[in-house]
């Protein structure tokens, strides 16, 4: 089956697979106006948060309030509401509730995604996404607390990311294939936290986006393909921290060279000069890894010394051994 022909022939919702209750079909004509923040539908009585489609074409609007019992955001009862709404004619594809709709996103052709933050205060949420009739396609059940979500551009794929969490599902990515209603992978994401996602469609790689580092690549079966050029933005970057965990993660390499290490080296002594030096909680670990870099180019009296240097700032640095063994590798001669 093609993927125009599947977009089309929308499958069922059944109660197991969501807890929103959509209603489906086309309605008549009703009153839907946008602002820069706001959607609302008078006949609905609705007025909430909205995501529009690339396309423009398309809005999710949903709202995190249940105005009969006034109150809204972290509670223990009332159901929130979302609204599909098809902005070429004006009308409503359709709408529906859970406990805490957030962060929607909608394709191209009308597939969207929300994410419910359930009642309480338990790590966890529900990832649904919707057909545009409003039937369910994908449902996750998380044990974590969602921080992202997204869907492509033509409703092919969507993913979610969470928080750390002592459950299986803390700090991972999650990507689903919507053409087979399946999730493809869940991976702790060796890149870290992106400002966003995206997945191209042709190849089905997950791309992470990084203000001011660039964009990096996971593969169809969640293997991050491009970790070598994200240390290297991480490393030329203006952000110490960047600079400082990346040069960390680095001097990790078993098969480090001492042309690298020196790289690391220059890396993490810029860093100092753009500030890690001035935040003390930055700069004892600035020090440890610069130690580190001139243990691996043998460079023990400058390791023994910014090792001295942290441990004078913190002495639960993690540097007592080490600067133990440069002393005595000084003293060997």
């Amino acid at each position: 089956m093609s993927f125009f022909s599947w977009l089309f022939k929308r499958p069922k919702t059944t109660n197991a697979e969501a807890n929103s209750k959509p209603t489906q079909g086309r309605r008549p004509k009703l009153e839907v106006s946008l602002d820069k923040h706001f959607l609302s539908v008078e006949s609905l009585d609705f007025y909430g948060l909205y995501q529009l489609s690339k396309s423009k074409l398309w809005a999710i609007g949903w709202r995190d309030s249940d105005p009969s019992a006034g109150r809204g955001g972290h509670r223990e009862s009332g159901l929130g509401v979302y609204v599909l709404t098809d902005l070429s004619t004006g009308t409503v594809s359709c709408h529906g509730s859970m406990p805490r709709p957030n962060n929607g996103h909608v394709s191209d052709f009308g597939f969207f995604c929300l994410e419910d933050w359930h009642f309480g205060s338990s790590l966890s949420g529900t990832f649904t996404v919707f057909d545009p009739s409003g039937a369910v396609l994908i449902t996750k059940e998380l044990s974590a607390n969602i921080v992202s979500s997204a869907i492509s551009i033509n409703g092919k794929f969507a993913l979610c990311a969470t928080a750390n969490s002592p459950s299986e599902h803390g700090n991972k990515v999650f990507l689903f294939d919507l053409l087979k209603r399946v999730e493809l992978y869940s991976v702790t994401p060796k890149a870290g936290w992106p400002e966003r996602y995206e997945v191209d469609e042709k190849t089905g790689e997950l791309i992470a986006h990084f203000k001011d580092v660039g964009s990096f690549r996971y593969d169809i079966d969640g293997r991050f393909l491009e970790a070598e050029q994200l240390n290297n933005a991480n490393l030329a970057s203006s952000r110490y921290e960047r600079i400082i965990l990346a040069a960390e993660k680095i001097l990790e390499d078993v098969d480090l060279t001492d042309e690298r290490a020196q790289e690391v080296l220059t890396a993490i002594q810029r860093a100092r000069s753009l500030g890690a030096d001035e935040n003390p909680a930055w700069k004892p670990t600035a020090l440890k890894i610069q130690g580190l870099a001139h243990e691996q180019l043998r460079q023990y009296g400058e390791a023994a010394r910014v090792y001295e240097e942290a441990l004078a700032l913190n002495p639960k640095i993690g540097v007592k051994r080490r600067l133990a063994s440069a002393n005595k590798k000084i003293s060997a001669g």
